[in-house]
């Protein structure tokens, strides 16, 4: 495969692919286990079985066994991803020479980012979020392909691995397109073209940010999201969704999930298939557990634009749309630029953590953040004077409006420390599968 340059492509290529499975980000890290995990649902598809996986979930009931296999595929899948990522990082060196131009940089930056991302939601997912020196061993973290037992690591030193490696790509990606202006549309094909659908240097920054405010280091987590929004401010780059891009004269050109505003998204082909059952062509969709306008307790304004992420769905009203697919793929001959994308980090994150970074210096600062992304919503009335404890939550509300079937809601509520999400005594530490315990490492 590392003959040729095409093959150190498909290898990245296939990494994405790998992601994008409904085993992982293409549902379960999405809108399935981890969005029941978050509470975002309340009844409809199997959350309605009592012996079901998601109704377990629904309770932390990670020991039955319909959920522990869901959970271990989990694991087993990104780690077998990591194996993949590490040989092809491995074979950048060996054939270096096989890659032309800025290759090497961009694809052993975006090999290395990858290897960060998963093991970023890997110590989400799988460890407790204790950054102390006293903290237990979580999860290995993995360098190497070869057969050989990882070590495990603190979640401080995991997060430290993770920060390396995130550093080394960011050095190698100053030479991607994205970063430098650099026109590529004519050159290789188009090879480096589209590259919010590649972990590209924005968006790793915006996974730095991520990991860093993961970490409860808010303030070097702002300085990396401020990177992001002054790109987008400079360069008009992950520009705000348009309201006719929202709701367009003609359906099968409505984006769904504001894709303009993606930093990285996973081109998912099967998304349609993936939420059959789930959402669409299906009596008993999942619904979201609050309400979505009208009462004392509800989602959305009646101004918000993400309202348009529910239509009705066979006789039922308020269906959850958000990756709805139209069924035509294409209109005059010319793919649907809009398809097929399940969002992974997202420009209004950026504003989120910068404004919970200065909701104590500067509160009005970080009110200033929260009331741009609410009015590229559709919200004009602006948020004052809020006390920091008023701002925080205002931001958890926009993570359970904004994120809605993309699974960060169960992210935030477990770096907040939340004991109970919704009526449910949260348990944020999935179990390792029993074979990585018996066989394990420690560093």
């Amino acid at each position: 495969m590392f003959s040729t340059e095409e093959g150190f492509k498909s290898a990245l290529a296939g990494t994405y692919i790998s992601l994008s499975q409904p085993e992982l980000y293409g549902r379960e890290l999405t809108f399935g286990m981890v969005g029941v995990l978050g509470q975002e649902w309340e009844k409809g598809g199997t959350l309605d079985q009592t012996s079901s996986a998601y109704s377990f979930f629904l309770r932390y009931r990670y020991d039955e066994t319909v959920s522990k296999a869901i959970v271990e595929k989990v694991w087993g899948e990104m780690y077998k991803t990591i194996a993949n990522v590490n040989t092809l990082i491995e074979y950048t060196d060996k054939k270096r020479d096989v890659l032309k131009g800025n290759n090497y940089e961009i694809i052993r930056g975006e090999a290395l980012a990858l290897r960060a991302f998963i093991h970023f939601d890997l110590l989400r997912l799988y460890a407790e979020a204790d950054f102390s020196e006293a903290a237990e061993v979580s999860i290995p973290y993995v360098k190497e392909a070869k057969p050989a037992i990882a070590p495990q690591y603190t979640p401080a030193d995991v997060v430290e691995l993770i920060l390396g490696d995130v550093k080394d790509a960011l050095d190698l990606l100053e030479k991607d397109p994205i970063y430098t202006g650099q026109d590529v549309s004519g050159e290789d094909n188009g090879y480096l073209a589209n590259r919010n659908f590649h972990l590209n240097y924005y968006a790793v920054q915006g996974l730095k940010a991520r990991v860093l405010a993961y970490a409860k280091q808010m303030d070097k987590a702002a300085e990396a999201a401020l990177i992001v929004i002054g790109a987008q401010e400079s360069k008009n780059i992950f520009p705000w969704v348009k309201k006719n891009d929202i709701n367009p004269s003609d359906v099968t050109l409505k984006d769904r999930t504001f894709s303009t505003e993606h930093l990285f998204a996973l081109n998912t082909i099967k998304l349609d298939e993936n939420i059959k059952g789930y959402f669409k062509e299906t009596t008993s969709p999942m619904l979201p557990r609050q309400a979505i306008t009208g009462g004392s307790n509800y989602l959305y304004d009646v101004a918000d634009y993400r309202l348009k992420w529910f239509d009705n769905e066979n006789g039922l009203v308020n269906v959850f749309s958000k990756f709805w697919q139209s069924d035509k793929k294409t209109v005059d001959g010319v793919v649907l630029p809009k398809r097929d994308r399940m969002p992974v980090i997202r420009i209004s994150e950026m504003y989120y953590i910068v404004a919970e970074s200065m909701k104590m210096s500067d509160p009005q600062g970080a009110l200033d953040k929260l009331n741009l992304v609410r009015k590229m919503r559709g919200l004009t009335e602006p948020l004052t004077d809020l006390n920091p404890d008023a701002i925080q939550q205002e931001i958890q509300k926009e993570y359970e409006r904004e994120f809605l079937g993309e699974g960060q809601l169960f992210f935030y509520h477990k770096r907040q420390g939340t004991k109970n999400i919704a009526t449910a005594n949260a348990v944020y530490k999935l179990p390792m599968p029993d074979l990585e315990i018996d066989l394990g490492e420690r560093e």
